[in-house]
């Protein structure tokens, strides 16, 4: 299993960056490489199932995301997911008040079938290419929340 956390800030209330980045059909505008994004049951609240198609070097990945918890205040935003399909592992978007915008941090940990790793055959190159995705994924949010 691979852990990682990145983090930025934006300039922005937590609810409104929460607002729009707990939309699933917004996802595919600024999740770096996840797209095909369909709502299959909720609206982006715990209970929520959300399938998706991650591009990894080429593949195409289904994923399946549970929402496990959403909870939304002034203050502080939390909204969390349970992986599964090919990729598993668990993703957690925290946004937290700091002076006049929003600490935004993105917690991701998962697994990569064997399948996968031995048809990229580089564990390290697998984790660079999905930390880089973590900063983009973050800079986009940031660009359409500020823009």
């Amino acid at each position: 299993m691979h852990s990682n956390k990145k983090s930025i800030f934006i300039n922005s209330t937590p609810e409104k960056i929460y607002a729009f980045a707990r939309d699933p059909l917004k996802w595919g505008q600024w999740y770096a490489n996840l797209s095909e994004i369909k709502l299959e049951k909720g609206d982006g609240g715990v209970g929520s199932v959300i399938n998706s198609v991650y591009n990894l070097f080429g593949m195409h990945v289904p994923t399946i995301v549970e929402v496990t918890e959403d909870v939304s205040s002034p203050e502080l935003c939390r909204w969390a997911g349970l992986i599964k399909g090919n990729i598993t592992g668990k993703q957690i978007f925290t946004y937290t008040a700091k002076d006049d915008g929003t600490d935004v941090e993105i917690e991701l940990e998962y697994t990569l079938p064997a399948g996968i790793i031995g048809r990229i055959a580089d564990k390290l190159l697998i984790e660079k290419v999905k930390d880089n995705d973590l900063v983009h994924t973050l800079e986009n949010l940031k660009a359409f929340c500020e823009g």
